[in-house]
């Protein structure tokens, strides 16, 4: 009887989670209706628990309904019109996201959202923007949307985060322009290569590659023998990477080393 006993206490034990795991699943299937809301607000509750969980299909379908049933100056339309672009970039529809976060932006400006429309906007053109070789259309867009945020709303703690931003994207602009310029050196086209890197320099003092850039062109200039030229650009690199052995091996007795 024992036996009998443990073998139907096992059965039990996978009905019982066969059954769990059905009424999981229903519970993630369920349909979501925009219409079945008594309201607005109820609608973007409900909206917002299908956001939160990940669930950007259904949310979008909702905010997009309280579009149409919110009027213009509720103070629950920017909070739908960010969400709905929140869902958007979710689902990596990187093109209508920014429109959207952008709509909120110029059109509720003084809403505590707007800050952070401008700030998904800059994200939604940087994420069209992810490799250093492409067209930086985009990333100069996002670029420029940055900045306005910090220019409109200095105090917001999304500037911020879009000054972050703005530094992670000069790397990627310097990075381009490094890989050009390295382009020529390997070509020995030297006309080129001090074109790039004196543009890295200047456009983007701050970048990580900017001591690499100064190397590359100390060695420009000595390929083509202007000296004077390469011990003004060895004195400004002494004097900030001196440390450094590519530097010292470069500029350390003034003449050209490869």
């Amino acid at each position: 009887m024992g036996i009998f006993k443990a073998m139907f206490v096992i059965r039990q034990r996978f009905v019982w989670a066969a059954l769990a795991a059905a009424l999981a699943t229903a519970a993630g299937c369920h349909r979501f209706d925009p219409r079945s809301f008594s309201g607005p607000e109820a609608l973007f509750r409900g909206a917002m628990r299908e956001f939160r969980a990940g669930r950007f299909q259904r949310a979008q379908a909702a905010f997009q309904q309280l579009t149409f049933d919110v009027p213009p100056r509720d103070t629950l339309l920017p909070k739908v019109r960010y969400f709905l672009a929140e869902c958007q970039f979710g689902q990596r529809d990187f093109v209508t996201a920014a429109r959207e976060f952008r709509r909120v932006a110029d059109e509720f400006p003084t809403d505590s959202l707007a800050p952070w429309a401008l700030l998904r906007t800059g994200d939604a053109y940087a994420e069209l923007w992810r490799r250093p070789e492409l067209d930086p259309s985009n990333a100069q867009t996002a670029v420029a949307t940055y900045q306005e945020l910090q220019g409109r709303y200095p105090d917001a703690r999304a500037a911020v985060i879009a000054g972050a931003r703005l530094r992670q994207l000069n790397e990627l602009f310097a990075t381009k322009e490094y890989e050009n310029g390295l382009f020529y050196f390997r070509r020995g086209a030297w006309d080129s290569v001090i074109l790039y890197f004196k543009n890295l320099i200047a456009t983007y003092p701050s970048a990580s590659l900017v001591p690499d850039a100064y190397v590359r062109l100390v060695r420009a200039y000595g390929a083509i023998g202007y000296r004077e030229e390469m011990q003004e650009v060895c004195e400004t690199v002494r004097r900030f990477y001196g440390a450094r052995a590519d530097v010292r091996r470069a500029c350390g007795d003034g003449s050209l080393r490869r």
